[in-house]
């Protein structure tokens, strides 16, 4: 009887009406304004002329996946401070909750930034992706630019994540070094993953194949997703390496496995190269993806 009461209850209707919500929901949605604000002033070209007037799909690849990682951090954030109110309502911690969801969504907007230009000059360092993006359309450059928005969006939700410090100052150096480690383990990944690959991956992107950028792009997802869910559980930067080479190592067994169990008969590197099938690129990310999900549940 009481189960059934709890399936006909009211008290959880009423909770989704909670004004509390109703304002941390307009100030995200400001937030992501603003996040598309920064973007314009950020970058030499104008979203709006670039999505409606030239109908550039290599920019909206690539802003998606930076949207998707504002939307990322800020359901980090979120989660912590709405379950705080709900715990011990109070106008003090409210006004708190509120400047802390602020703070620390701008902070992540501009960490986003750093990593565009970091995959700019790091990440895909032999050609500009401005002018990928904005003269060529590249969408396999835009792939790998939201891949690396997304990747860096779960590393800095895993840094914001649990109790603070005590420290502002503190709080935001310790997510500072983790933000700096993704951008090396994207670095590191590339470079093995070239190895791995029978293809040169820049030549491949820059020469318009748009599969190599979406395999390789959902695949650095996925490496941040691998990496965030060790932050959350661990402090130790010892154990986050040994960790990232252990995902780096099944990232590329299960490569190797789609190759012989899931498209038997054809080689991945021959499908995304020579036939430049983006429908393969996608099997390969989203079998990355589904590793990080299995991988962070177990560990």
């Amino acid at each position: 009887m009481e189960s059934l009461n709890e399936l006909f209850g009211t008290e959880e209707v009423f909770s989704l009406i909670d004004p509390l919500a109703i304002v941390f929901l307009g100030i995200s949605i400001v937030i992501l304004w603003i996040g598309k604000w920064v973007n314009d002033l950020c970058t030499p070209y104008q979203l709006s002329q670039e999505l409606t007037q030239k109908d550039n799909k290599a920019i909206a690849v690539s802003f998606s996946g930076y949207i998707l990682g504002i939307g990322i951090i800020l359901w980090g954030v979120l989660r912590q401070d709405v379950s705080a109110q709900a715990v011990n309502p109070n106008t003090n911690i409210l006004l708190r909750d509120l400047g802390g969801t602020v703070l620390w969504s701008l902070f992540g907007i501009a960490l986003l930034q750093v990593a565009r230009v970091a995959n700019d000059k790091l990440l895909l360092r032999r050609f500009s992706n401005t002018k990928e993006l904005v003269e060529d359309q590249n969408i396999g450059t835009g792939a790998v630019q939201a891949g690396s928005y997304i990747g860096s969006a779960f590393m800095i939700k895993a840094a914001t994540y649990g109790e603070s410090s005590g420290s502002l100052l503190a709080d935001i150096l310790l997510t500072l070094i983790y933000f700096v480690v993704a951008q090396a383990a994207f670095i590191l990944f590339a470079m093995v993953y070239q190895k791995i690959s029978a293809y040169d991956l820049h030549d491949e992107i820059e020469r318009d194949n748009a599969a190599a950028g979406v395999g390789f792009g959902i695949t650095l997802a996925a490496i941040g997703m691998l990496l965030s869910s060790y932050i959350v559980s661990s402090d130790s930067l010892l154990g986050l390496a040994v960790w990232f080479v252990i995902c780096v190592f099944l990232l590329s067994v299960c490569r190797f496995a789609i190759d012989r169990f899931i498209l038997p008969g054809s080689l991945l590197d021959d499908e995304i190269s020579k036939d430049r099938n983006w429908g393969a690129a996608l099997i390969e990310g989203a079998s990355a993806i589904g590793l990080a999900l299995i991988l962070g549940a177990l560990f």
